[in-house]
């Protein structure tokens, strides 16, 4: 199995398979590695003789003729079928697709990419993933995470004739989120204000829209800041565009959790690696990375009455009849005097 770093390497020998796989809850990148894949098989130029695209709705005879086209003009037949989802598939149809596979010509390459397609694959999906990793290349691409994500935002703004620092990028993902492809449309439009100049997060609030999970993070941020007036200030701006309390409190929650992982963690002695990997961070692994300078202040005593503190207030809010506006506001307050209170130090 090759992961995106591995792809690239292949695609620099310019020795091909005949069969290819490209899949990955990063479906930005499949869409990118397939057009890198298509050009370097095509040497830039797709000819309607020997590219042959489809949908997810081919059939598998239509699919077989394709495949078995001689190239015209070329050294390759290019066949690529997008999102074609395997465990959809009927088993006669299925076990078509198979002998397919295992009769393409040397003369063609078939190309399986999943740039929408989003689904845990499933009994046809694993047969087909194992059958391509073994006789062809299958590439699982998954999201750019922490650092390498935000060393990924600072390359491509430069490709857009700008300079941004790695600080203002963690900026841009914790306003707008970490997929790929809502951040690429971000920051090209950071790259058309900025001009050629420095992408600063000044930019990024003034343009930037903020996920509910960008709010609460800065929440967090002014919480445990004891900078109440501004926790109090994006509390409001929360509760004007009608997010619901109970998802202000679970979202402040997996902050505080975060935040209480790490701080175990660090005392005793294990690092934040092995506390991604044991908790099933996945993708979300990077927002650990931030947490032990942003709660170097607050001691583990505050954090732990915090997350009380929130576990009862979330009860209240979904069994009991309360004003949920009054209720944040006391929590945030609470959550400040924890956060200053060094008695445990």
């Amino acid at each position: 199995m090759f992961n995106e770093s591995d792809f690239k390497k292949h695609l620099s020998t310019g020795e091909f398979k005949n069969l290819y796989l490209l899949y990955g809850e990063e479906k930005m990148l499949v869409k990118r590695s397939t057009e890198q894949l298509l050009k370097k098989l095509s040497g830039g130029t797709l000819s309607d003789f020997n590219y042959h695209a489809f949908s997810s709705d081919v059939s598998i005879n239509e699919l077989s003729l394709a495949v078995d086209i001689l190239p015209f003009m070329s050294e390759l037949n290019i066949v690529r079928v997008a999102d074609l989802n395997a465990d959809k598939l009927s088993t006669a149809d299925f076990q078509s697709l198979m002998q397919v596979l295992g009769s393409v010509p040397a003369t063609t390459v078939l190309i399986l990419a999943m740039p929408t397609l989003d689904t845990e694959p499933k009994a046809n999906m694993k047969k087909l993933i194992a059958y391509i990793d073994k006789h062809g290349v299958c590439v699982e691409l998954r999201h750019h995470t922490g650092l390498q994500l935000e060393r990924d935002l600072c390359r491509w703004a430069k490709a857009g004739g700008c300079t941004m620092s790695e600080l203002t990028a963690h900026h841009l993902v914790m306003t707008a989120g970490g997929e790929l492809n809502i951040l690429n449309s971000e920051l090209k439009k950071l790259c058309a204000y900025a001009d050629g100049g420095e992408i600063t997060p000044e930019m990024i609030d003034r343009l930037v829209p903020k996920t509910v999970e960008g709010r609460v993070y800065d929440l967090f941020g002014y919480i445990i800041a004891v900078n109440t007036d501004r926790a109090l200030s994006t509390l409001d701006a929360l509760l004007y565009q009608q997010t619901s309390a109970v998802s202000i409190c679970t979202v402040l929650s997996r902050e505080y959790i975060d935040a209480y992982r790490v701080r175990c963690a660090a005392e005793s002695g294990v690092d934040t690696a092995q506390i991604a990997e044991d908790f099933g961070y996945g993708r979300r692994a990077w927002v650990l990375n931030k947490k032990p300078s942003q709660i170097r202040r607050v001691t583990t005593a505050a954090l732990r009455r915090s997350i009380d503190e929130l576990t009862a207030v979330s009860e209240r809010l979904v069994t009991t009849a309360v004003n949920e506006r009054v209720e944040l506001e006391k929590l945030v307050c609470k959550l400040a005097l924890f956060a200053e209170d060094k008695s445990d130090d």
